[in-house]
């Protein structure tokens, strides 16, 4: 078996090797892709056909974040224009809930407990904690959080706004960490729907997100990005103590996805469209792909962990902070163990197109999982061409060794 090496080619980080032939999966599932330009969740096979499309004209305006429940029957979809969230029956395709949470629901994910739903209003600067009763088909908001009251978030200069972004709970479900727009992260006591940590801007900076619970349960992963730069961020889940933050090696970063064994968390960089991945024991950067496709912002893995789903978003962004515009909307489609584009799901020339939510309903995850990658050391190189890689990520900010670093010169998204 080749091992991945990382090494330069025409002054660009790239990635080489590849691993035999696995045996053909056996896996079933659908790739669900909110396109919060257009209203509409399309509906994907394991082998990238549309199968399917659920029209939200009617239902909600701008479906932005869209996640399934752990055993995946139930998908929330949180409209940010609508300030609304949606339960949608996965099998069904028939939406049996629309909830009114506040102004701009931009992240509505489901508690591990199977009970409720917290929601991040990021104009509205609350959280609205939604009861399921799933049986009956009633769905209600139980509990609100409104973040500019909460006595430990009051000082401006640590704490420039109260507007929550992304979160994700530990494995119990009974804490939430928030990620907090102007810089900032809060731990919430989803029972109390309470402030029990804070974190400010010098901590975690601005533009937050990327939250997702590692897959023992230990950690919490949160990241951050702007045009000038990338951040990643460990928290222990027991402590809710900062044990590591560091360069992402990339510019805006923002989505990402661990590995099915949990060894690896992919990183796609907005401004950059590049790729990372960090080893999740060392928390080292051990491999990068420079282009995964314009504009790249949410991902999510297949469970047989051979693909690597990443949304495109559109020319003319329905949400965001910053001009995070892309030229070639759609979906990638990555394979994990070479980093390369396998398939693109091509949405040019949709009017108004911006995709963004993406999550997997698994059918049947089967027997076969792709994990015959190894990435040669526990980190990249310190030098490129004699040049140290902190050094390639300012020039790349500055605009001046941006075509070199990342494959093609970008305008700057601000």
């Amino acid at each position: 078996m080749k091992k991945w090496t990382a090494g330069l080619l025409g002054g660009v980080l790239l990635i080489a090797g590849a691993t035999p032939a696995a045996a053909e999966s056996d896996a079933q599932y659908e790739v669900w892709m909110a396109d919060q330009g257009t209203d509409t969740i399309h509906i994907y096979n394991e082998d990238h056909e549309e199968i399917d499309t659920i029209d939200f004209d009617d239902v909600g305006e701008n479906p932005h974040m869209l996640l399934f429940d752990d055993d995946y029957e139930y998908a929330y979809a949180a409209n940010m224009g609508s300030g609304t969230v949606s339960v949608i029956h996965g099998e069904s395709r028939e939406v049996v809930g629309t909830i009114e949470t506040d102004e701009g629901a931009h992240a509505a994910v489901p508690n591990p407990n199977g009970e409720t739903v917290l929601v991040a209003n990021t104009p509205g600067e609350s959280l609205s904690q939604i009861s399921l009763d799933h049986e009956n088909g009633e769905y209600e908001v139980a509990q609100e959080l409104d973040l500019t009251e909460v006595d430990s978030l009051q000082n401006e200069d640590e704490f420039p706004d109260h507007r929550p972004i992304c979160l994700d709970f530990n494995a119990d479900g009974s804490k939430a960490y928030v990620t907090i727009g102007g810089g900032g992260l809060v731990v919430v006591d989803t029972e109390e729907l309470e402030v029990i940590e804070q974190f400010d801007k010098n901590d975690v900076h601005p533009h937050g997100c990327g939250t997702l619970l590692s897959p023992d349960g230990s950690e919490m992963y949160a990241n951050s990005g702007s045009v000038d730069d990338g951040y990643f961020y460990v928290f222990d889940t027991e402590t809710d103590e900062m044990i590591h933050k560091a360069d992402a090696g990339g510019l805006d970063t923002h989505g990402k996805n661990f590995t099915t064994d949990g060894k690896y968390l992919y990183t796609v960089h907005r401004v950059s469209d590049s790729l990372t991945v960090i080893d999740t024991e060392t928390k080292e950067i051990v491999a990068e792909q420079e282009f995964v496709g314009d504009a790249p912002d949410l991902a999510v893995t297949s469970p047989d962990n051979k693909y690597f789903y990443v949304t495109l978003r559109g020319p003319e962004p329905a949400t965001g902070t910053h001009d995070m515009a892309g030229d070639s909307p759609g979906i990638s489609v990555i394979d994990v163990e070479t980093l390369e584009i396998a398939h693109t799901i091509d949405f040019t020339g949709i009017d108004g197109t911006d995709p963004h939510g993406i999550d997997i309903r698994v059918i049947d995850a089967g027997s076969t999982t792709y994990d015959n990658y190894q990435f040669e050391g526990d980190e990249l190189p310190d030098t490129a061409a004699g040049v140290p890689f902190s050094i390639w990520i300012a020039l790349a900010a500055a605009g001046i060794g941006g075509a070199l670093l990342f494959g093609k010169p970008k305008t700057a998204r601000s």
